[in-house]
């Protein structure tokens, strides 16, 4: 039995961010930190929420959202 992933607040700021079509840049530069970060939070993103490795996060967000 898979174990159910809660998304963090953090995550959820993330989410906003890529559901307002931002890029990896613009949201590292906004909470300050490395864009390596951004990648690594937005591939965690993507495992909690099932998708492919090369799924578009930012498409998927909103696609849900509507």
């Amino acid at each position: 039995k898979q174990t159910e992933q809660r998304l963090t607040p953090l995550d959820l700021k993330y989410c906003a961010y890529l559901y307002l079509g931002m890029d990896t840049k613009q949201i590292a530069h906004l909470l300050s930190v490395e864009p390596k970060s951004v990648r690594m939070t937005k591939y965690r993103l993507k495992q909690k929420f099932g998708l492919e490795k090369d799924a578009n996060l930012g498409q998927f967000l909103v696609e849900i959202g509507t």
